[in-house]
């Protein structure tokens, strides 16, 4: 039996608000993070080339170097690995959904979110090579690799975090509203009225529910 607070709510995360705290971490951390590692990626010499023929040539000869670059198609190819990411993530989230609703707490347990990383970035490593937007072989001697690995494990690691804290200290009522973000009003059942929340409750205020 667990105590709540009468009118509180679970601290488990809903569909919706899977989704809707996906997008918010992708679109704010996200995005930053891509914009700031981008230059300091592992490029391979066929990123720097200016595309075509050559392009098509490089990929297949490519050598990783530590090259810092400012190109436009290093920041397109960043974020739209972002992109399918998120895009691809929202269904995951339906899948972690009914997981979730498989364990007896009923709870998504942090280290499962960092842990669910993997199985994502194998996902997207394919998604990648099958949309177009990453060349050359899917194997371990792509020489893209280093640089995809460095991107989507860092940025995983940044949205954990984010997740963990940043969130969590901007949006205090998160948890309690189901992981969303946009979260519908609550009103009093007797006058309709948005329900404030009381600033202390007594045990006699508390209820006992499974």
């Amino acid at each position: 039996m667990v105590a709540l607070a009468e009118g509180e709510r679970a601290v488990t995360p809903t569909l919706v608000g899977r989704i809707q705290t996906r997008l918010l971490l992708a679109f704010s951390a996200g995005v930053v993070w891509t914009a700031i590692l981008t230059p300091f990626l592992p490029h391979p010499l066929g990123t720097q080339m200016g595309g075509g023929a050559a392009m098509g040539v490089m990929t297949r000869l490519m050598v990783v170097i530590p090259l810092p670059s400012t190109t436009g198609m290093d920041y397109r190819m960043a974020y739209e690995t972002l992109g399918l990411m998120t895009g691809i993530g929202l269904l995951w989230e339906v899948l972690y959904q009914a997981l979730q609703s498989t364990r007896i707490e009923g709870d998504w347990p942090p280290l499962l979110a960092l842990l669910a990383g993997i199985p994502e970035g194998i996902v997207l490593w394919l998604a990648l090579h099958v949309s177009g937007v990453t060349a050359g072989p899917i194997g371990l001697s792509s020489s893209v690799l280093p640089m995809y690995s460095i991107e989507f494990g860092s940025t995983w690691l940044v949205l954990w975090v984010s997740y963990l804290g940043p969130l969590r200290i901007l949006l205090p009522r998160w948890r309690y509203e189901g992981f969303r973000v946009i979260a519908p009003a609550r009103h009093s059942m007797t006058t309709g009225e948005p329900a404030l929340p009381s600033p202390g409750r007594s045990h006699a205020d508390r209820v006992e529910v499974p």
